[in-house]
């Protein structure tokens, strides 16, 4: 078995899941609640519809008064008590355990049980959904953060594990388990990024021979100093001219540089091998569009900062030039990463919607509709990409397809977040743009209704009652 898409779903619960998202919208959560589970307990392995049953629940349960959830905490007893009791399969697990977040979505033993089942079912993807949703409801548990974290590296997802530790020390500086676990974390995501790992995980296979990796751990672990970095790219260098073909003594150095944060230096050494490799390598090639996308956002910080410092108009304007400057080096750097890892793996719709973000930046709207649209079977990407796609018709003029691209997306969405205000926002640009003033109105009126700071909502829901302050 494996995780399944909604494309993948038979027609009988792709319909239970077109119903329930109409439900949503008319804020019908109970009868959401209801499908969304039907469809569950016929397809366990829907990660994605569970992610929208709990956004469900937890959109119904911050309506729920005070009082509305002590009641429904005092019946959810008993259905916990079976929870406890008699041996079940994983499918039985996820199923009661649905049956207790329909009441309370933050309930603690049933999203454990709801991670727990999944992983037995060989899916840690499921561990981490149930710590995130958790984490949701009590975003300064540390021990809830510590378990997510620990998901996140059980699922081989070591960035995500890192930013958790990160969390976890700006609540708790010195929290020991987590100053360990962020070395941990940020090391394996280190060796990710930099293409030493391989189909069986083992960075060893990369090298010739299995001294030759024992002997880079050894250098590895004396690195802990300034000096004893520079000691070790000398070590390294010596060995580069001795073999210079030898694309492995390149990458150690590159590694000790990127040990300094000095992205500049690390990259031409990656290149080095790469092109010693036969400019085969698309993990390397990733690395070094990595690299040089962190280096130039570094610059850009930095040039920003000069600005935000400069008062004289005559230097003020220089700065903004080199800003500018910068910002198109960037958007070319972006450009270079995304299109390394389109043409390593094709098929991958993340790197398709992040090549069509890129060519949108830098203005190339049809090439960036072509690779969005190519992108919208992705659920982690699919709303970004259709709002991307409305923007970029937008832009070329061709607005029924941009209001058919928002409109779709809006639809899809049943939570009010921060995407989809900007795809509402959006929509409501595009009938400004077609001359539906009314129905622009109405898109505004919409998040003007949950969020009045929102972009310049207020301003354009107010003019229309004449613009005056009607407060008493």
């Amino acid at each position: 078995m494996s995780l399944k898409s909604e494309r993948e779903l038979n027609p009988t619960s792709k319909n239970q899941v077109n119903r329930a998202k109409t439900a949503v919208q008319s804020k019908n959560f109970d009868y959401a609640i209801t499908l969304l589970q039907a469809t569950l307990k016929e397809e366990p392995l829907f990660l994605e519809g569970r992610r929208l049953l709990r956004a469900v629940e937890i959109q119904k349960h911050e309506a729920t008064g005070t009082f509305t959830r002590q009641m429904t905490s005092m019946r959810m007893s008993g259905t916990l008590m079976k929870l406890s009791t008699g041996k079940k399969t994983p499918q039985e697990q996820l199923i009661q355990a649905e049956e207790i977040l329909a009441l309370d979505p933050y309930q603690q033993k049933a999203n454990v049980m709801i991670g727990e089942a999944g992983a037995a079912l060989g899916y840690p993807e499921f561990k981490c959904f149930a710590y995130e949703t958790l984490a949701k409801g009590k975003p300064t548990d540390k021990a809830i953060l510590h378990s997510l974290a620990e998901a996140y590296m059980e699922a081989k997802d070591a960035a995500k594990a890192e930013k958790t530790y990160e969390r976890i020390l700006e609540i708790d500086p010195r929290d020991g388990d987590a100053l360990s676990g962020l070395k941990n974390a940020s090391a394996a995501n280190a060796s990710k990024v930099g293409g030493w790992e391989t189909s069986n995980n083992d960075y060893r296979n990369v090298l010739k021979s299995k001294s030759e990796a024992e002997q880079l751990e050894q250098e590895a672990k004396v690195v802990k100093s300034a000096d004893a970095i520079e000691d070790q790219i000398a070590v390294n260098f010596q060995k580069h001219q001795a073999e210079p073909a030898n694309p492995n003594h390149s990458k150690a150095i590159a590694q000790l540089y990127i040990q300094r944060n000095d992205y500049a230096s690390a990259v031409p050494w990656f290149e080095h091998a790469f092109e010693a490799g036969g400019n085969v390598d698309s993990a390397l090639e990733k690395t070094i569009g990595d690299l040089r996308l962190k280096n130039v956002e570094n610059e850009l910080q930095a040039l920003r900062n000069d600005l935000a410092g400069k008062t004289d108009p005559e230097e003020q304007a220089q700065a903004q030039a080199a800003v500018d400057q910068k910002e198109k080096e960037l958007n070319d750097a972006r450009l270079y990463l995304a299109e390394a890892r389109v043409r390593a793996q094709p098929n991958e719709g993340e790197f398709r919607y992040d090549l069509g973000e890129a060519l949108y930046k830098i203005g190339q709207f049809k090439r960036a509709t072509e690779e969005l649209q190519q992108s919208l079977k992705q659920p982690s990407v699919r709303y970004q990409a259709l709002n991307l796609m409305g923007l970029a018709f937008k832009a070329r003029g061709m607005l029924d397809f941009a209001e058919k691209q928002l409109a779709l997306a809006e639809s899809e969405l049943p939570i009010m977040d921060e995407v989809k205000k900007e795809i509402v926002y959006n929509l409501g640009l595009v009938y400004e743009a077609t001359k539906k003033e009314d129905k622009a109105l109405e898109q505004w009126k919409k998040i003007y209704e949950v969020d009045m700071s929102y972009r310049d909502v207020a301003a354009r829901v107010e003019a229309s009652y004449g613009g005056s302050d009607h407060s008493a």
